[in-house]
């Protein structure tokens, strides 16, 4: 029996239901044992700060301790100058109304630098799975318009997945959730004041590949 395989689509924006905030920590020194020192003692801080926020040890990761040489380039010729540390802490925030205190207070008592602000919507959060539905429905308006245009009329649902349908591609390729566009903060803060952070809207988008049967026209 002949088909028609259609992409719908749907977007929606919604607000986010968290951010994941990016803290960095570096220093140069003359050696590197004193560079690290320096980065350590200002992630314990960095430590006390978010306990004090009442973050637990669970709801933020280290995100990487590196040293290495430093190099500039000075009269025409590469100079070592020193050794650089740098570290990082990423914390997921649900409680907007502190982030404003998280980077003020990072960056004037801890010496951090804001990495990253994400805003991220929930993977349960149900505009989702609205969207599911809508991309649905787009679909059968798209195979209806191909098949009245053509003198034919629009059968049952053969098949309906998330990822293209027939291209071969492994589950984890085809099948996945509307993805957030995550949206960008400033990655520089005033360490005179909180700053105001909103995560305003963000968009998802949602795609449904069906295969409907086409039966001839009437």
């Amino acid at each position: 029996m002949a088909n028609v395989t259609v992409c719908g689509s749907a977007t929606s924006s919604v607000r986010p239901d968290r951010v994941v905030v990016q803290l960095g920590l570096t220093n140069v020194a003359a050696d590197a044992g004193s560079a690290l020192d320096d980065v350590a003692r200002r992630s314990l801080k960095l430590e006390e700060l978010l306990a004090r926020l009442g973050f637990s040890p669970q709801e933020w990761v280290t995100e990487g301790v590196q040293v290495a040489e430093e190099w500039q380039w000075r009269n025409d010729s590469n100079v070592l100058v020193g050794y650089r540390a740098t570290s990082g802490i990423a914390t997921t925030v649900r409680a907007f109304e502190i982030v404003g205190a998280l980077i003020r207070d990072a960056v004037r008592d801890c010496g951090a630098n804001v990495r990253d602000l994400s805003w991220r919507v929930d993977p349960d959060n149900p505009t989702r799975s609205d969207l599911l539905g809508l991309a649905a429905r787009d679909a059968r308006r798209r195979a209806e318009a191909y098949t009245s245009a053509l003198g034919l009329r629009l059968g049952e649902v053969e098949l309906i997945d998330e990822g293209p349908i027939g291209s071969g591609a492994s589950p984890q390729a085809t099948s996945s959730h509307p993805e957030m566009m995550a949206m960008r903060a400033a990655k520089s803060a005033d360490a005179g004041g909180a700053i105001s952070v909103s995560g305003g809207l963000i968009e998802l988008a949602a795609e449904v590949h069906v295969r409907f049967a086409i039966l001839p026209g009437s």
